[in-house]
């Protein structure tokens, strides 16, 4: 039988009691308060209507209260205060029609860059693990570690092709100074 390590373990007890004891710990919610903190002031104060203090907020207050205690469902008191105010009121859109993207947009976008850097790291560590076999395989100063960067093909070719020709042009140069 095969048991978790002890730091996973006791996360797992932990999450367990806590998930237990969400329901005890919860208090019961006023439901004018449960309303009025799904709504937002539509004056500029932009204030969320359960601790906005403006005349249009209080308003706001009142009304719900009003149709709690008339009987009204919680759909029916936003929907007279929707139709009074406008949608601008609503903390969150309707997740349908064109609202849906306010609600899908994020994640898509989120994953999309998730997936972006994937196949960028993904490509760099490709690249890296090829250069390194090439080093390797050329025994190049880089594949021994005297080079901060990996090496490539024909680097040192390159680096003797430079050096004669700034040697040739220095004697160019000289030879131009005496002459």
């Amino acid at each position: 039988m095969r048991f978790l390590p002890a730091p996973l373990a006791f996360l797992v007890l932990i999450s367990a009691l806590l998930a237990g004891s969400a329901p005890l710990l919860a208090k019961e919610k006023d439901p004018a308060q449960e309303i009025t903190s799904q709504l937002i002031c539509p004056c500029s104060c932009g204030e969320v209507v359960s601790g906005c203090i403006c005349e249009t907020g209080m308003s706001m207050k009142a009304a719900v209260e009003n149709g709690i205690k008339a009987g009204k469902s919680k759909q029916e008191i936003i929907g007279a205060l929707v139709s009074q105010y406008g949608e601008v009121i609503r903390g969150a859109p309707k997740p349908e029609g064109f609202n849906l993207i306010v609600w899908i947009a994020p994640f898509a976008a989120t994953l999309l860059g998730f997936a972006i850097a994937w196949l960028v790291l993904r490509r760099m560590v490709r690249r890296r693990s090829e250069l390194a076999t090439a080093a390797a395989g050329a025994g190049s100063p880089a594949a021994r570690g005297t080079m901060p960067f990996p090496a490539v093909r024909g680097l040192e070719e390159d680096l003797d092709a430079l050096r004669a020709r700034a040697e040739k042009e220095l004697r160019q140069m000289k030879q131009g100074r005496e002459a």
